[in-house]
């Protein structure tokens, strides 16, 4: 049965978001907490979270948060250890459904009442000021947390002997490419996997073409088939086949490209 978590009321999460400008992580930990008086449930869909629990998701993600260095800025690499190991929780322990996982409310509870310091250390300011993305869930593929569950749920894949093994093999940035085309690549999930797995099946091709070149451009030609291709018929080999052939068209070309570039001539004096 799905777990129901508190919803964060509009003008609560309004509230909330504009207390954070500056001020730090440090300061911000204080303010944590497992209830709020301006929080409702679903009425009906499953059991509500228990107070116990919510304690338990917050110092799970403090932990993981300190493995990184909280609350020093965090490096590169502890904000993508972080977000991998963050994924991987939430969708194993939380016991989200996709249907409380798509209420922007939710996560506006988890980032503004329970975790507030964890998503402020995760995205700092910039010039005094938070990103109202990261905290308020007007963007779920941009909100601190809900980001990830939908990562580790689009590519959780049963088949493997870790289920949640592609999390990695695909950069934040590059990654992020895929889930931003909400309405087209990322409704298929089955697409996504298949893009991250050719994506690390050609980790030790180079040909003179760097990898980001030929992800990004596979992915506009991949964009242009959803247009008239239904994809969630396809099998996941037929996926598979589909994402290597436009990536090897990718390949081609940019090659071809860089080929002519280095061999044209400069202007005539």
């Amino acid at each position: 049965m799905s777990v129901l978590y508190p919803r964060l009321l509009p003008n609560e999460a309004e509230r909330l978001f504009s207390s954070l400008h500056g001020r730090n992580p440090e300061d911000i930990a204080a303010s944590a907490s497992v209830i709020s008086r301006r929080a409702v449930y679903a009425a009906t869909g499953g059991t509500r979270v228990s107070p116990d629990e919510l304690r338990a998701l917050g110092n799970e993600l403090e932990r993981l948060a300190e493995a990184g260095g909280f609350p020093n800025p965090p490096t590169t690499a502890a904000r993508n250890e972080f977000d991998r190991a963050t994924a991987r929780y939430l969708h194993q322990r939380s016991g989200m459904v996709p249907g409380e996982a798509s209420q922007r409310q939710v996560w506006a509870f988890l980032s503004l009442v329970l975790v507030p310091h964890i998503c402020a250390w995760r995205f700092p300011m910039r010039n005094g000021l938070y990103l109202p993305d990261r905290f308020k869930g007007t963007d779920l593929t941009r909100h601190s947390l809900a980001r990830l569950w939908t990562r580790a749920h689009v590519l959780f894949d049963p088949s493997l002997a870790d289920p949640y093994e592609l999390l990695p093999w695909l950069g934040e940035a590059d990654l992020d490419h895929v889930m931003a085309r909400r309405r087209s690549i990322s409704t298929t999930p089955g697409l996504v996997r298949a893009i991250v797995r050719c994506h690390a099946e050609d980790a030790d091709i180079d040909e003179g073409v760097p990898a980001r070149a030929i992800h990004r451009d596979s992915l506009r030609r991949l964009l242009r088939l959803t247009a008239f291709l239904n994809l969630d018929w396809m099998t996941q080999q037929e996926l598979l086949e589909l994402v290597r052939e436009q990536r090897n068209e990718s390949r081609r070309l940019i090659a071809k490209t860089n080929l002519g570039m280095g061999n044209s001539k400069g202007p005539r004096t």
